[in-house]
């Protein structure tokens, strides 16, 4: 589990980052086009999912420390 941590890191922050600055530099690029009102609300829902992955991937670390934690913890009680 703790051998992907970088692998997990990597995936969700580089993609979920991919995903909110490419759509929403585009609704920012674009804003003097003539735009329709579906292509705006799917490049906001896919900023949308950017989001969400990039929060996936704080907790998914904050889960792996704590394991971490836990196991030092249960290797210490065995120890004693």
């Amino acid at each position: 589990m703790f051998r992907d941590r970088t692998l997990v890191w990597a995936v969700e922050y580089i993609f979920g980052g991919v995903l909110v600055l490419v759509p929403l530099a585009s609704l920012v690029l674009c804003r003097g086009a003539p735009t329709d009102a579906h292509i705006w609300a799917v490049r906001l829902f896919v900023v949308c999912l950017g989001v969400i992955l990039v929060s996936c991937a704080s907790s998914m670390r904050q889960r792996m420390v704590l394991a971490r934690r836990i196991d030092t913890l249960v290797k210490q009680i065995a120890g004693s």
